[in-house]
Order: structure tokens, then C-alpha cells, then sequence
């Protein structure tokens, strides 16, 4: 059975997004736009920059209300034009296998980044596609939930599992390696229309990403495919 997904406006999502961000000081200059990069002056106490994270994220919501609205308006329609083809491919990638059940939600983002929560099934995506295209971000987060459902019930791993002698982050490696991977595979850049615009791996899984591009082109077996990456040694 596939997702039913909702994206919705959640102003008090977004808050709790960014003061998330802020705290653990993780990718924030990346996070934050430019005008707002302020807030993280080390003259702002904890308490004092929750505050203006929630003042500036509502204000920003109110001035550009309109916009929002119909920017996420729009994103829900093209994805409903879309759902269909990129849950085909899924399908196909996974060899049929189930969706894990619950309540996707996607929520609508002013910000720069769009975390996920596995857990929960819920992600943040850009309201607007002058940041970066929505329904690229939608699909991405999709494709880990179902990764990351897929390794435990297969390897019994879990989202934040360490393998002995690798980077405390080699499963977040691999995880978005293999959906660059994807992004870049023929079947699905059509969905897309993306063919014309490569999406590059992160710079630390760069040399991951070279092997497991031939991989998959090779041969499109999940199985086998996450076998060499989770089972056998990764050949450096």
C-alpha cells in the first residue's frame, strides 16, 4: 500500500525546526538565510535567540503569506501529478516491497534545509521552488524512509546503527549516496525532468558515490546492491 502524504503549513513546525538547527549548530550557516544569520551572535543567550527565531519565522510567514499559500498550493498539485510515476519506480528500485504504514507529513519550510525524522515519517521541503525545487526534497526524504525501513527489517540496522572501523556517519553516507545515486539514474531523472541538472553528493561521500554509481548502473539489484555496503568490506 503507498503513503498517503499531506504537506501542510505548520508555522509552529517551522519554529521548532530552526531553534532545533540553531541549538545544535549543525550545517546552520547553511540553514539559516543570509539576513538571519545574526541570531546566531554569541550576544544572544539560549533563551533570547528561541525568541527571535520565533519572531522572525512568524513575521516572515505573515509578510509573505500569499506566496506561501499558493507556492505550496502548487507543490501539492504537481506532486499529486507525480505521486504516481515516482512511486512506480519505488516499487521497481525495491523489488514491490511494502511502504512502511503510518502518516507521512511533509511540512512547508522558509528555511534552507529540510530534516527528516524517520521515526515519525515526517520532513521539512522548500514552500517554494525559487529556493529549490519542492518535489525533488519531497521524493528524496520518501526514498529514505523507505531505505532506512528496508536496511532494518533486511540487516537489522536502525537510522544511527556504527560499524566497527568506518565514520561514525558511514550509514548516513551511504543512505545519501544511494539516493544521489538514484536522483541521477536515467528512469527517474524523467519523472523529474532533471536530466540537465545532476545532483552532486556530498562532499565526504564523493568517493563512495563514484563506486556505487557504476554499481547500480551495472545491475539494479537492491539486494545484492546494499549487500556490498552493509555486509562486505567497503573496497577503498
Amino acid at each position: 500500500m503507498r503513503p498517503n502524504l499531506k504537506l501542510i503549513i505548520d508555522i509552529d513546525a517551522d519554529i521548532k525546526n530552526a531553534q532545533y538547527f540553531v541549538k545544535n549548530g549543525e550545517f546552520v550557516d547553511w540553514f539559516l538565510p543570509s539576513d538571519f544569520q545574526y541570531v546566531m551572535s554569541g550576544k544572544f543567550s539560549f533563551s533570547e535567540k528561541n525568541k527571535i527565531i520565533a519572531e522572525y519565522t512568524r513575521r516572515i510567514y505573515k509578510i509573505n503569506k500569499k506566496d506561501i499559500l499558493k507556492a505550496v498550493d502548487e507543490t501539492k498539485k504537481r506532486w499529486a501529478n507525480t505521486e504516481n510515476k515516482f512511486y512506480g519506480i519505488v516499487d521497481k528500485i525495491f523489488q514491490g516491497r511494502e511502504w512502511p504504514k503510518g502518516e507521512y507529513i511533509g511540512f512547508a519550510s522558509i528555511y534552507l534545509m529540510y530534516p527528516r525524522n524517520i521515526k515519525k515519517k515526517t520532513f521539512f521541503f522548500p514552500y517554494s521552488k525559487i529556493i529549490r525545487d519542492p518535489l525533488g526534497i519531497i521524493a528524496h526524504e520518501m526514498l529514505h524512509f523507505i531505505f532506512f525501513d528496508f536496511i532494518k527489517a533486511t540487516y537489522k540496522l536502525e537510522e544511527n546503527a556504527g560499524f566497527t572501523g568506518k565514520n561514525p556517519k558511514y550509514l548516513w553516507q551511504v543512505s545519501e549516496t544511494f539516493n544521489t545515486v538514484i536522483e541521477n539514474w536515467k528512469p527517474y531523472e524523467e519523472i523529474f525532468n532533471t536530466k540537465n541538472e545532476k545532483i552532486k553528493p556530498y562532499p565526504e561521500c564523493e568517493k563512495i558515490y563514484q563506486i556505487m554509481r557504476r554499481q547500480w548502473n551495472k545491475k539494479q539489484d537492491i539486494n545484492e546492491f546494499i549487500d556490498q555496503w552493509l555486509l562486505k568490506p567497503f573496497a577503498k
